[in-house]
């Protein structure tokens, strides 16, 4: 209610309750990095008019900023006068109940928990943004290239893994999310299929002997926990020369493209 009585004057002025929407948008805001990146990647970026702080592609072209990570400024929202509104789990249940009672049409989603979501999250937001056929054969192209990609998994080979996504505290990638999709498509084994949380021991990892480690934290974090690791000699992963990093802004917020790129990155090194 707060944000209600808070914006009752601009619902009259701009007149947004008696706006009927169709499919297709013609102004969208984005309050997910990944959703920007994939409104850009079906080349729908003149429909974009507010992001988050967080969307390198938004922020470069001068899109309106609407919110950080979590926090969004709902009047900056509701001024934008948009079509449609996708946000994430991250942005919280009160501000979306809050631009919906506004008459904002809001579509969130949860985090993908597989290409095929990934996929289908894409699919969705072209509906809207009027590119649907160039997104439907990005999709066909796409998972040709996993095809082909799998195709070149050694038979027999199910090298375990650990995927390191946070460094203080460690962090890995548990069943369900597409980070644990990226190993079970590069046909490998998850050592962290028995936690729910994410966090994990560097006890516990040593402990389970990874074959290989791969970590998508950034900068001098990521260098710094891979010279960490290599100085386990007698770890698996360390005698494998198989201790790498991969790009966190495609690995951490993929779409479908750039799923694909990690994949075969992964693919690489882990069978070379």
């Amino acid at each position: 209610m707060h944000y209600f009585r808070k914006y009752t004057l601009l619902i009259v002025l701009l007149s947004l309750t008696t706006i009927g929407y169709s499919q297709t948008a013609r102004r969208i805001v984005s309050l997910a990095p990944s959703v920007t990146n994939m409104i850009y990647l079906m080349g729908a970026q003149d429909k974009l008019v507010g992001c988050t702080n967080y969307c390198l592609e938004g922020v470069k072209d001068k899109k309106s900023i609407v919110a950080s990570a979590i926090e969004v400024n709902v009047e900056k929202v509701l001024l934008l006068k948009p079509d449609v509104v996708f946000a994430t789990s991250l942005t919280k249940p009160s501000v979306k109940d809050a631009m919906k009672k506004l008459g904002i049409k809001v579509i969130s989603f949860k985090s993908a928990s597989s290409y095929n979501e990934i996929c289908e999250q894409f699919m969705l937001i072209s509906k809207y943004a009027g590119r649907e056929p160039l997104a439907r054969n990005i999709v066909k192209s796409q998972k040709g290239r996993l095809d082909s990609l799998k195709a070149l998994i050694p038979p027999g080979k199910r090298p375990k893994v650990f995927f390191e996504i946070g460094a203080k505290p460690l962090f890995t990638a548990v069943p369900n999310t597409f980070m644990h999709d990226f190993i079970v498509q590069a046909g490998g084994v998850n050592i962290s299929t028995d936690i729910t949380t994410g966090a994990i021991t560097r006890e516990n990892v040593l402990l389970k002997n990874p074959d290989a480690i791969v970590i998508v934290t950034m900068g001098i974090v990521g260098n710094e926990e891979k010279a960490t690791w290599e100085k386990y000699k007698s770890l698996s992963a360390t005698k494998n020369g198989k201790v790498f990093t991969v790009d966190p802004y495609k690995s951490c917020g993929p779409n479908p493209v750039t799923f694909i790129d990690v994949l075969e990155e992964l693919i690489t090194k882990l069978y070379k």
